[in-house]
C-alpha cells in the first residue's frame, strides 16, 4: 500500500511535457502550411509555370490567380510563419491569429480543384491535386487545433469595444459583402451570363458562392445572435470571421487590381479602388477586434497555467 503514492508520482512525470503538445503540432502544422503555400506558388503562373490550370491564359480567372498566389507569399505565409512563432512560444495571440491563415488556405484550396475547365482547356493541373489535397487538409485541420487553443471558458466579459467590433461591425460587414451575390446570382441564372470570369469557369463562381452563403453567411448571423446572448462559443466564431475576412477582403482587392492591371473585361480602376478600400476595412476590424480580446485572452491564459 506504501508503494501506491510513489507509482502515482512515477506514473505522472512521463505525461507532464505533454501539456503543451497541442501547441507544438499547431506550430508545426503552421510551419508546413507556410512552406507549402510557398511552394504552390513557385510552382504556379507568377513562378516557375510547372502547374498549368486549365483556363485562358490571359482571361479574368488567370489574373485572379495571378493575384491570390502573390498575396499567399506576400502576406499569408508570412503571417503563417508569424503565428507559428507565437505558438511555438506560447503567446496568447497566437492560436487566434493562426485561424486566419487556416481558415483562408482551406477556403480557397476548392476553387483551385473545382474550379478548372479540365475538358475545355489545356493544362496539368490535376497532376498537382496531391498538393492541393495536402494543402487543403492541413489547412482545416490546423484551424482546428488553432480554434481548440481558444480557450472562451475562463475569458473575461466581453467589454464594449469587442461587443460592438465582433458582435456588430464584422458580421455586418460579412452580411454586407455578401449581397453582392444578389446581381451575380441573377447574371449567372439567366440565359446568357455577362460575366467575363463566369464565362471562363462558371466553377469558380460556384464554388466560392457555396462557401460564401452557405458557410460564412451563417456564422456571421450566428456570431451575431450568440455575441448578443453571451455564448462563449459565439465570441470565437468572431474571432474566426474576423481573421477569414481580414485575409480575404485585401485577397480580393489584390484580385480586382490585377484584373484592372491587366485589362480585363468588366475591371476597372474605380472597381480596384472600392475593393481596396473594402479590404483595408476588414483588416482594420480584426485588427480592432484583436486588441480588443488580448487582455482576457492573456487571463486565459494565466488561468489555465495555475490550473494546471
Amino acid at each position: 500500500m506504501s508503494d501506491l503514492p510513489m507509482r502515482h508520482r512515477t506514473c505522472a512525470t512521463p505525461y507532464a511535457p505533454r501539456a503543451h503538445a497541442p501547441g507544438r503540432l499547431l506550430g508545426g502544422s503552421l510551419l508546413v502550411l507556410a512552406a507549402l503555400l510557398v511552394a504552390t506558388t513557385l510552382l504556379g503562373p507568377v513562378g516557375l509555370a510547372a502547374i498549368r490550370y486549365p483556363i485562358p491564359d490571359d482571361g479574368a480567372l488567370m489574373s485572379q490567380l495571378i493575384a491570390l498566389d502573390i498575396f499567399a507569399v506576400v502576406v499569408v505565409a508570412p503571417l503563417t510563419l508569424c503565428a507559428a512563432v507565437l505558438v511555438l512560444r506560447q503567446h496568447p495571440l497566437g492560436g487566434v491569429i493562426a485561424i486566419a491563415p487556416s481558415v483562408y488556405t482551406a477556403y480557397m484550396v476548392p476553387q483551385y480543384v473545382l474550379g478548372p475547365q479540365y475538358l475545355r482547356y489545356d493544362g496539368n493541373s490535376e497532376a498537382f491535386f496531391p498538393l492541393q489535397l495536402v494543402l487543403f487538409v492541413l489547412g482545416w485541420t490546423t484551424a482546428l487545433l488553432a480554434w481548440r487553443q481558444m480557450t472562451p471558458i475562463t475569458w473575461a466579459p466581453p467589454g464594449r469595444r469587442e461587443r460592438v467590433t465582433g458582435g456588430v461591425l464584422i458580421p455586418l460587414l460579412a452580411i454586407v459583402t455578401f449581397t453582392r451575390y444578389v446581381p451575380a446570382l441573377l447574371d449567372a441564372a439567366g440565359a446568357h451570363p455577362s460575366a467575363a470570369d463566369y464565362r471562363e469557369g462558371p466553377g469558380y463562381f460556384w464554388t466560392i458562392a457555396l462557401l460564401d452563403l452557405g458557410v460564412a453567411l451563417p456564422a456571421a448571423i450566428a456570431a451575431t445572435a450568440g455575441i448578443r446572448h453571451g455564448s462563449p462559443r459565439a465570441r470565437k466564431v468572431a474571432l474566426l470571421l474576423s481573421g477569414w475576412l481580414a485575409l480575404v477582403g485585401p485577397a480580393v482587392a489584390c484580385m480586382a487590381i490585377s484584373a484592372w492591371l491587366r485589362d480585363v473585361p468588366d475591371a476597372s480602376a474605380g472597381q480596384a479602388v472600392a475593393m481596396t478600400g473594402l479590404g483595408a476595412l476588414c483588416a482594420a476590424l480584426a485588427l480592432t477586434l484583436l486588441t480588443a480580446v488580448r487582455p482576457a485572452l492573456q487571463q486565459a491564459q494565466e488561468h489555465e497555467k495555475k490550473a494546471g
